[in-house]
C-alpha cells in the first residue's frame, strides 16, 4: 500500500522561508506523549518559550509529522487468541472480537475490529503462533481457508496465548490496520514525534554551547518510521577532491528493538564537472557510527541519561575522516566500480532486486578519475524507482566498496 511506503523528504521540498521553528510550537508535536513531563524536565523548559531553533528543515519536518499524526491512530490492544478470528472479505484481515480491553474503543464505540495487516503484521501474527508464517502463508494464497481456520480453532483450546497488538486506526475513512506484535512485558512508546522532538532540542542546546551549526539535509520517514540526516557545519579537507562533512542521523523505528538512534556519518563534498557541487552520503557497519541509542524496553529516566552520550560524535567523525580519506588515493576507479556491480548482482535484498538491471545500467560507464566514479554513485542513489530500503544499502555497499576496497 502506497500510504504506507517509506518517502523522502529533500531539501527542495522545503518552505521558502523556513529557518527553523519555535519551542513553544515544537512541543504541541508532543503533547499527548506520556513523556511530555520527561522531556519538559530533562531539557528544563519553559513550555511558553519562543526562541527559535535555528534548524533549517524543521519547520517543514515538523508539518509532516503533524499531519501523519491526525491521519492515523496508534492503538495497543492486548488481545486472547480466543478472541481473534480470519475474515477474508477483500482480502486477508485479522477479525479482534473483544477491544474492551482499551479504552479508546470505548470512546468510539467499537466491540470489534477487522485489521488488515501491512509492514511485517502478517509475517509477525504468524511467527508468534508457534512459526507457522511460511505454512499459513502457503495456505492463504492457495485459498485453504477452512485449513487455516482448522488450526486456528484448534490453537484456541490450548493454553491462553494473549499478545499485544500494534493498530493503526485511519481516521478519514475509519479503517483499521494491523502494524505489529510488540511486547506485552515492557514496551516504552518512543515514537517519531518524541524522537523528533528529542532530535530538536537536543541539538539546539549542542549549538548554544558550541560553534557547530546544524541544518536538516533530508529525511526518510513512514507511519512509523523515521530517519533524519543533519548537516552540520563540520568539515575537513578531502585532497584534491573537496570535503568531508559530518552529518548526524537521527533515527527511529517504533516497532524494532532500538527505538532511537544518533550515529554520526560523513559525506563527500565534491564539484562535479558541471562545477556543482554534490554530497554523496556514505555509511560504514552501524558499530562504528552509533553515537548512542535507546530501546523501547528502556524506562525514561535511563534514556534521558543516555543521550548524555552525544559527545562521542566529534571523535566518531574523526576516525571516519581517517578511514574516509583513502579515497583521495583510487588510481583504478573501474575496480571500485567493478566491486559494486558484484555486489548489487550478487544481492538478496528484495529492494535492490528489483532495480538491480537499472543500476547496473548506471555503472555502464568510462570511469577515468575519483570525480567521474562519485557522480556515478550518486546517479545510483537518484535513479527512479529506487526505494528507500535500496538507497540504504547501497550507502553501505559503497562505503565498503571506497573504503575497505571490497
Amino acid at each position: 500500500m502506497n500510504r504506507f511506503k517509506k518517502s523522502e523528504l529533500s531539501e527542495k521540498n522545503f518552505f521558502d522561508d523556513d529557518n527553523g521553528i519555535q519551542i513553544n510550537s515544537l512541543l504541541k508535536l508532543i503533547e499527548s506523549s506520556e513523556f511530555y513531563e520527561n522531556i519538559i524536565d530533562y531539557f528544563e523548559l519553559d513550555v511558553n518559550d519562543e526562541t527559535l531553533i535555528e534548524i533549517p528543515g524543521a519547520r517543514t519536518m515538523f508539518t509532516v509529522l503533524k499531519k501523519i499524526s491526525k491521519e492515523f491512530v496508534k492503538v495497543d490492544l492486548s488481545s486472547n487468541l480466543k478472541d481473534i478470528y480470519f475474515n477474508y472479505e477483500d482480502g486477508f484481515k485479522i477479525e479482534f472480537v473483544n477491544t474492551m480491553t482499551n479504552p479508546y474503543f470505548y470512546d468510539i464505540e467499537m466491540n470489534e475490529l477487522a485489521a488488515v495487516p501491512i509492514h511485517s503484521g502478517e509475517r509477525d501474527f504468524f511467527a508468534n503462533l508457534y512459526d507457522m508464517d511460511k505454512y499459513a502463508r502457503q495456505l492463504i494464497s492457495k485459498g485453504h481457508r477452512d485449513i487455516l481456520n482448522q488450526n486456528l480453532e484448534l490453537l484456541k483450546t490450548k493454553e491462553d496465548y494473549i499478545k499485544r497488538y500494534r493498530l493503526l486506526h485511519s481516521i478519514d475513512d475509519n479503517t483499521f490496520y494491523l502494524r505489529a506484535i510488540i511486547s506485552e512485558d515492557r514496551y516504552y512508546n518512543y515514537d517519531n514525534n518524541l524522537t523528533f522532538v528529542i532530535a530538536l532540542l537536543k541539538l539546539h542546546y549542542e549549538m548554544k554551547a558550541s560553534d557547530v551549526r546544524y541544518q536538516l539535509s533530508f529525511s526518510e520517514y513512514s507511519e512509523s518510521f523515521l530517519r533524519l540526516y543533519f548537516r552540520t557545519s563540520e568539515m575537513k579537507e578531502l585532497k584534491g577532491i573537496g570535503h568531508l562533512q559530518s552529518t548526524l542521523v537521527v533515527s527511529n523505528d517504533e516497532i524494532k528493538r532500538e527505538a532511537l538512534r544518533f550515529s554520526t556519518i560523513c559525506s563527500i563534498n565534491f564539484k562535479t564537472s558541471n562545477d556543482t557541487i554534490e554530497r554523496l552520503y556514505i555509511k560504514p557497519k552501524d558499530i562504528k557510527t552509533k553515537v548512542l541509542s535507546i530501546t523501547h524496553g528502556m524506562g525514561p529516566e535511563r534514556a534521558f541519561e543516555n543521550l548524555e552520550g552525544f559527545v562521542k560524535s566529534k571523535d566518531i567523525f574523526e576516525n571516519l575522516c581517517d578511514e574516509i580519506k583513502s579515497v583521495a588515493n583510487i588510481k583504478e576507479p573501474k575496480q571500485i566500480i567493478h566491486l559494486v556491480q558484484s555486489k548489487i548482482e550478487n544481492s538478496t535484498t528484495e529492494s535492490i532486486k528489483k532495480s538491480k538491471e537499472d543500476l547496473k545500467k548506471v555503472l555502464l560507464k568510462d570511469i577515468k578519475n575519483t570525480t567521474q566514479l562519485l557522480e556515478t554513485f550518486n546517479k545510483l542513489m537518484l535513479l527512479d524507482g529506487l526505494d528507500i530500503d535500496a538507497k540504504e544499502y547501497l550507502r553501505y555497499i559503497i562505503y565498503e566498496a571506497l573504503i575497505d576496497r571490497k
